[in-house]
């Protein structure tokens, strides 16, 4: 079985809908979908950016390993 994408761990870490991420990530809620979605998951660096402000916002401590394919 294939392990979480980097996308996918930090979705759920983080914990709120594709709507709600989308909505404090300033995009359309499709990115979200497409990113979850993707084959490798990658997280963009403006992605990490914003990921990493949101979690703080709500309390959840993202690290390295939560950005990185560890396949």
């Amino acid at each position: 079985m294939r392990s979480k994408t980097p996308w996918q761990k930090v979705f759920r870490k983080i914990g709120l809908s594709q709507s709600s991420l989308a909505k404090e990530m300033g995009c359309h809620r499709s990115k979200i979908s497409v990113a979850l979605k993707g084959d490798d998951g990658l997280v963009n660096a403006r992605d990490q950016v914003s990921l990493m402000k949101i979690a703080t916002k709500h309390g959840v401590k993202l690290t390295l390993a939560d950005f990185v394919d560890v396949a």
